[in-house]
């Protein structure tokens, strides 16, 4: 509606003006939405692209940001798998298969989750869930999630900018 009434609210000059008079409560939102989005599930590229739109001239500010709430959103998805016994999916009915899985995993899990983590066509969560269930460990997995998603988000922050035409 507000558009209808007022298009000249919604040019590209006028949200850029409203959006820098305003970054100081947008840093705070975009901070607080990345820390959380985790927690629902959401995929991160889409905040890492907003951050990027929002804050074009602080790239190490967004990939800070954006790190911070991958990692933290993969520690928390590691422990809750634990305390949510999802290593029974792994049950006696797929067994064979669940243990060629576990077996791969433990062999070359770091690869694996580094892999799946810089892949951006998969969901992360999923491996974070799976590396917690099968209790893989923890020092190996936060840093393949992390060196993974740096080099995503780098990507992004990096290539990003020339594609929305902010260099």
């Amino acid at each position: 509606m507000l558009f209808f009434l007022h298009p000249n609210w919604f040019s590209k000059e006028s949200l850029y003006y409203f959006i820098q008079s305003q970054s100081s409560h947008f840093l705070l939102v975009y901070v607080i939405l990345s820390l959380v989005r985790g927690i629902f599930l959401l995929p991160s590229t889409p905040f890492v692209l907003a951050g990027i739109l929002l804050f074009p001239s602080q790239s190490f500010l967004v990939f800070f940001i954006s790190i911070t709430g991958i990692v933290i959103t993969a520690t928390y998805l590691y422990f809750a798998s634990l305390f949510l016994e999802f290593d029974k999916l792994f049950g006696k009915n797929h067994s064979k298969k669940s243990d060629k899985i576990i077996e791969k995993l433990n062999q070359h899990g770091f690869w694996i989750v580094l892999g799946w983590a810089f892949f951006p066509l998969v969901p992360t969560d999923l491996i974070c869930y799976i590396a917690g269930s099968i209790k893989m460990n923890f020092t190996k997995y936060i840093l393949a999630i992390f060196l993974g998603e740096a080099i995503l988000i780098g990507t992004y922050v990096y290539f990003g900018k020339s594609i929305w035409g902010l260099v």
